[in-house]
């Protein structure tokens, strides 16, 4: 794993090297094939999930999509904070690989650094601001559409 990849996402934005390479010794890679389901809709899993490489597909149940997720995105953190289940199902589109940070490794980790657990949470709060702002965009377009 390269040390430098996590620090370059938004999860461990600010974070020192030694709070980066305390979550990188929990991280575990996982490969995907083009096709195969890495998440799906409801599971109770609250694991944070980082894109390496590939791209990945967001999808609901009813087969309509969500986003298209490229390297750097982090898929999860909505679950891992509220620990309520998956809100879509997550495809790879190609050969994907993942680096997949357990969530009660993380979460003990974060009780031993509380410094490190203001930054994830700051990050991850910044992140679903940005989405929020973008979701509230689009719905305005479609009033605009009306």
């Amino acid at each position: 794993m390269n040390k430098f990849f996590l620090s370059d996402t938004y999860l461990l934005k600010g974070a020192t090297l030694g709070d980066i390479e305390a979550v990188e010794g929990v991280c575990e890679v996982r490969e995907f094939e083009p096709g195969q389901t890495i998440v799906t809709e409801g599971d109770r899993s609250q694991d944070i999930m980082i894109v390496a490489s590939g791209r990945v597909r967001v999808e609901r149940k009813d087969g309509s999509v969500v986003d298209e997720l490229r390297v750097g995105a982090m898929i999860g953190e909505v679950a891992f904070i509220d620990g309520q289940p998956r809100t879509a199902s997550l495809v790879a589109l190609n050969e994907a690989r993942l680096f997949v940070v357990p969530a009660e490794p993380l979460r003990r980790i974060l009780r031993e650094r509380p410094a490190l657990e203001l930054v994830v949470m700051r990050n991850a709060a910044v992140a679903l601001c940005q989405r929020l702002r973008g979701v509230t965009q689009e719905l305005e377009l479609l009033r605009v559409d009306e």
